[in-house]
């Protein structure tokens, strides 16, 4: 704006300038003629006809142009040779050409163009000596001139074409006095511009030329931040990871609409006060309140654009490049189209194709442009090019939004009428059609356009009841959940090569008991799939997991990178469709009721769901608002949460200053807030220091009664000390599950003794061991150091307390100064498993395991209220979360 008005004020100048006493001066001489380029050969003065006295005319003319010019060189013409060739081109500059007739003048000029300059048709009438007044002869000329070359923009009819002319007449006075052509008569007219004064009325020419231009840029700052912000956040997975937390997409959009509209609403009213300030017509003739609403629509126009071309790019930079591709597009539109009003009405003409504005009409800044000029014309009114002055405007009240723009102020086109341009009020309605038609693209495109997960609705889900909560599935019933059963299980699923590998006993149990319909745990898994892209190159993520949590129960995942952890982790998050297979969480289907599992849900997931510019309190609200927290509860809420990570004392730091473990804590903290009953951990201490990782342990441990939580992990000793249970995955299938020390005792590789004795009784050692415990497997031998590996069932079948009491006897301690033992860890399990895809150990297993007696406890149905929807919750904090980034 104020670089508007700087530029205002100069055109406020250029119109006060005045010359009142404006100088007098001669005609001068006429010019040599120039080619296209200056040095090009060219014509000065074609002549026809070639005869007395139209010969002499000629040479007199360019004597006294000569005589005017003080002998210049460049004036110097000569009558040169008949010319009556229209093919011929000039080598040099030539001066007066002879020419058979004013048609060879005409085709000449218009095969050659700029290559002659003048051109001179003479004629003569006698009268007779009977006729009044008596005998007479009147010499009469028409003379031709190159319009063309008059770039500097002055009249046709300026100096030159006046030097010619009083030239000629000198050269006919002579000859009528001389025609001899001696002596000569010389006419010298003197020229005097009119005085120029300054205008009554000056108009805002800058405002109504640039206008559009300048408040179009305003717009297009606050289209691009939001282009790239919703982007960003794309890009980021911060809005799948608050999606994940339990946002509504609805509220999202909202949010943005509601927070973008009251940046809109200040900048609209700023560069009205501004336009006041500055005394702009625009504003000043007109209420306040159109120019107002107009650039209010306007901006709540492009956001809606903006939101629509955000649900077809991932990428920030790609959203920028186009954002600024548009706002160039716009830019030379507004700059041309609208800078003057001949431009922009024409679209109305008569003859114009109605199918153009038809058309534009879907494009704001059209609308905008369209809407400002009409305020331009009825404010600041329009330059009459006849007398160069402006035609004040009859100013725009509210009532002239109804009316079409008098005549008087539109253009006339070549149908000789006025265009019939439809009222202002009509571009308000179409920015509305454009804020309605650009939110239903993107409420459409942004379910059915895939995330970069894969997620996605049919095209046709708006006809679905599912998707506007009118499902009647009755899943969470008994009889409901045979259904599933049987509907999962009919699923006509593409087999993945291994399907049909065999499973370890207590997986096949597991497996047995998610496919029961009488056994509801709190979160059952049946035959869950999951395979990214198709045909051959088709990556296998998940083979048909099965698997059921409890509540109080923490299930450690752990697999090396690929084994389809996060793969699963993000199904049942709703990230990600699955090929096949279904999961039930509390009686909700995660197919078909994620929307409301995602109220029962917390999610820690492999990227920290973190807004760099908000704090960490800023975090715990927004996410808490997510989730229904009520306002009140939100301080004792926020001190616990963040001292139990240690995060208390940089509660008001911003996430962006934290370090990758401060984040990781953070992240994980967010997971936990709302109560949720399931929580989902995907490798939350990744980054954290020992201490406080311990510190993390601890809060999971606290936290788990009465809910259900999975992590996953890459840390053996993490998933030893939190998992009640352990899945150990590979290869997309799940290999082996059950407590730490089951699966130490059942795929370890026994028990190692160490003993030291002294090396001269060692082989007193060795033989006194070989009888205690001839089980025992000796690994390594070295000065007096011995070290034996038991078979796994040494506990059940007696060997480590008979070893062990031995060597607590006078006997043993006679000969063994010292020993220890230990069974395998786990880290050695995860590692046997791996190999070869556990088949060789599972085999060996098999052979050694006891028949399990243990029955299937019976289990009872588990439901949880779900909480209302918290739309205008979601609403506050997201909007709280735009206003704090």
């Amino acid at each position: 704006m104020l670089l508007l008005y700087v530029l205002q004020l100069g055109g406020y100048s250029n119109q006060r300038r005045s010359n009142p006493y404006p100088p007098t001066g001669d005609l001068g001489f006429l010019q040599n003629c120039q080619g296209r380029s200056p040095g090009d050969p060219c014509i000065n003065l074609m002549f026809t006809p070639n005869v007395e006295p139209y010969t002499t005319f000629v040479k007199s003319m360019i004597e006294l142009n000569k005589e005017r010019s003080k002998n210049t060189n460049s004036t110097n013409w000569l009558i040169e040779d008949p010319l009556s060739d229209t093919n011929f081109l000039p080598s040099r500059a030539l001066g007066a050409v002879p020419v058979p007739s004013a048609d060879f003048i005409y085709d000449y000029t218009l095969k050659h163009r700029n290559v002659t300059k003048w051109g001179i048709v003479f004629n003569k009438t006698e009268t007779p000596a009977s006729a009044p007044g008596g005998a007479s002869t009147n010499f009469q000329y028409q003379v031709w001139f190159n319009g063309s070359q008059s770039g500097n923009g002055t009249d046709y009819f300026g100096r030159q074409a006046l030097t010619l002319v009083t030239l000629l007449d000198s050269a006919i006075i002579s000859y009528t006095n001389d025609p001899s052509g001696t002596k000569y008569v010389r006419v010298n007219p003197r020229m005097q511009d009119w005085p120029r004064l300054p205008p009554d009325q000056i108009a805002d020419t800058v405002v109504q030329n640039l206008g559009t231009v300048f408040f179009f840029c305003a717009t297009m700052v606050i289209f691009i931040n939001v282009v790239n912000q919703i982007v960003n956040e794309k890009e980021l997975k911060l809005r799948a990871g608050m999606e994940m937390m339990g946002l509504i997409p609805s509220a999202y959009w909202i949010s943005h609409f509601l927070s973008n509209s009251v940046i809109i609403f200040v900048s609209s009213l700023i560069s009205c006060l501004l336009g006041l300030a500055f005394q702009f017509s625009v504003f000043k003739q007109s209420s306040f309140a159109v120019p107002f609403i107009t650039f209010f629509l306007f901006g709540e126009a492009m956001v809606m654009f903006a939101f629509f071309i955000t649900t077809l790019v991932r990428s920030a930079r790609v959203g920028v490049l186009i954002s600024i591709f548009l706002f160039i597009i716009g830019l030379v539109f507004e700059g041309f189209v609208f800078s003057n009003t001949q431009f922009a009405y024409i679209w109305w003409d008569s003859g114009t194709d109605r199918a153009g504005w038809l058309c534009f009409m879907f494009f704001p800044p059209f609308n905008f442009g369209k809407m400002f000029t009409d305020l331009n014309v009825l404010t600041t009114g329009k330059l009459d090019q006849l007398t160069s002055t402006y035609i004040a405007g009859a100013g725009f009240p509210w009532s002239a939004l109804y009316d079409p723009v008098p005549d008087s102020q539109l253009p006339v086109y070549g149908s000789g009428n006025p265009p019939d341009v439809p009222p202002p009020i009509q571009s308000w309605y179409f920015l509305i059609m454009n804020c309605a038609f650009f939110g239903i693209l993107t409420w459409y495109l942004d379910a059915v356009v895939p995330t970069e997960y894969g997620s996605v609705y049919p095209p046709w889900f708006f006809l679905t009841p599912n998707y506007w909560g009118l499902s009647r599935r009755r899943t969470g019933a008994k009889d409901g959940e045979a259904e599933w059963l049987e509907e999962i299980l009919a699923e006509k699923v593409k087999s993945f090569t291994g399907d049909d590998e065999e499973e370890e006993d207590d997986v096949a149990h597991e497996r047995k008991r998610a496919l029961d319909p009488n056994y509801v745990p709190a979160v059952k898994i049946v035959n869950l799939r999951k395979a990214y892209g198709s045909g051959n190159k088709s990556k296998i993520a998940l083979r048909s997991l099965a698997l059921t949590f409890h509540e109080g129960k923490c299930l450690a995942v752990v697999g090396q990178n690929g084994a389809g952890k996060t793969s699963a982790i993000n199904i049942l998050c709703g990230l990600t469709p699955a090929t096949g297979g279904d999961a039930l969480m509390y009686g909700l289907s995660v197919k078909h009721d994620m929307s409301r599992i995602r109220k029962l849900m917390g999610v820690c997931p492999q990227h920290d769901i973190l807004f760099d510019d908000l704090t960490a309190r800023e975090h715990i609200t927004l996410y808490a608002r997510l989730k229904g927290v009520p306002i009140e509860q939100l301080p004792a809420l926020i001190e616990a949460r963040l001292k139990a990570v240690r995060l208390w004392k940089v509660a008001d730091q911003r996430a962006g200053a934290f370090s990758g473990g401060m984040k990781r804590r953070l992240s994980m903290v967010i997971s936990t807030i709302g109560d949720p009953k399931v929580i989902f951990m995907d490798e939350p201490t990744t980054g954290m220091d020992p201490v406080n990782r311990r510190k993390v342990w601890q809060f999971i441990e606290k936290f788990k009664a009465n809910r259900v939580i999975v992590l996953t992990t890459h840390a053996m000793e993490e998933a030893e000390v939190l998992g009640d249970q352990i899945a150990i995955m590979a290869a997309g299938r799940m290999r082996a599950i059950g407590n730490p020390i089951a699966l130490k005792s059942k795929y370890g590789a026994g028990y190692r003794m160490s003993l030291l004795t002294d090396p001269a009784r060692l082989e007193e050692a060795k033989t006194a061991v070989a009888t205690v415990a001839p089980e025992a497997e000796l690994e390594d031998d070295a000065a007096g150091a011995l070290i034996y590996r038991l078979p796994p069932d040494a506990a059940e079948t007696g060997v480590v307390p008979r070893f062990i009491k031995w060597l607590d006897s006078t006997e043993g301690s006679s000969v063994i100064k010292s020993w220890g033992i230990s069974q395998t860890s786990l880290e050695e399990v995860f590692l046997r498993l791996l190999r070869d895809g556990g088949l060789d150990v599972f085999k060996k297993v098999r052979e050694q395991q006891l028949k399990n007696a243990n029955a299937d406890a019976a289990s009872t149905q588990v439901s949880v209220p779900i909480p209302p929807e918290g739309v205008l919750a979601q609403f506050r904090a997201l909007c709280y979360s735009h206003h704090s980034s």
